[in-house]
């Protein structure tokens, strides 16, 4: 289902989910660590972590809460989930957090809120936060820095993505409607980190994202197909060996829900 404007995720298929569990990479614990660094953002008892996909972000959140609660809009993102200890998975949207009012003692959205109708949605973190407790917000992001070779960004912003261009989404993050919506001011911090990654891992990682999955689905290429033409292409810019390092970028937002 779309939302106003045409933003409809696409990651509602269990082929799309498994892909995504296969190639993601693991940045959650360190974006929260940056968040914990931006503001006071201490141990939860219950977190909620919304638009949790297949639980890379509540593995995350179970390291500073007792117990999360995770949600995602898609029942396929979540059959794909790992299961972890004091982790519970709900099917709810962001726009409708099936938790009381002032219930949490943190929310986090990782990777997700760009799929989010944000008034709705942070309305709803602001509801069912208590006064004083933190939202993070973080999201990874890849321009196609590959160490040693810059031509791989040109292939992957002059060829690749305008071949499969990505679908409509919001906007990472908007600070005026999070403090529209009773959260306090809002800090942000952008940082990197370095993943070793093999051409089928890189291959891999590429289907995983939302322009991939939307041209899947739409039947312009199928996954297979576009897995080989992704190693074949790529094969110059790993230069005969088996592994490279990719620089991939992280932003966090950080507010706290403000007391009444």
């Amino acid at each position: 289902m779309s939302e106003p404007g045409g933003v409809r995720n696409p990651f509602d298929s269990d082929q799309a989910a498994r892909r995504y569990v296969r190639a993601r990479p693991y940045y959650h614990r360190s974006a929260l660590r940056l968040a914990a660094r931006q503001q006071k953002i201490g141990p939860a008892r219950l977190a909620v972590d919304v638009g949790c996909g297949t639980g890379l972000s509540a593995r995350a959140a179970r390291e500073v809460a007792d117990h999360v609660i995770a949600i995602d809009a898609s029942a396929a993102m979540l059959r794909a989930a790992k299961r972890y200890s004091r982790v519970c998975y709900l099917l709810a949207a962001a726009e409708r957090i099936p938790l009381g009012d002032a219930s949490a003692d943190l929310a986090t959205v990782g990777a997700a809120f760009h799929w989010f109708d944000q008034p709705s949605a942070l309305t709803e973190l602001a509801r069912v936060l208590r006064g004083g407790a933190g939202l993070v917000v973080y999201s990874d992001f890849f321009h196609g820095r590959l160490q040693g070779q810059p031509a791989f960004v040109t292939w992957l912003t002059e060829c690749y993505l305008p071949r499969y261009p990505s679908p409509i989404r919001h906007a990472q993050f908007d600070p005026e409607a999070a403090q529209r919506s009773g959260f306090g001011r809002v800090a942000a911090c952008e940082s990197e980190f370095r993943v070793r990654v093999s051409r089928a891992a890189m291959a891999d990682y590429l289907l995983s994202q939302s322009n991939a999955a939307r041209a899947i689905e739409t039947g312009v290429t199928s996954a297979e197909t576009l897995r080989k033409q992704i190693i074949e292409e790529t094969a110059a810019y790993f230069g005969g060996r088996d592994r490279a390092d990719a620089m991939f970028g992280v932003r966090v937002w950080t507010a706290i829900r403000r007391r009444y």
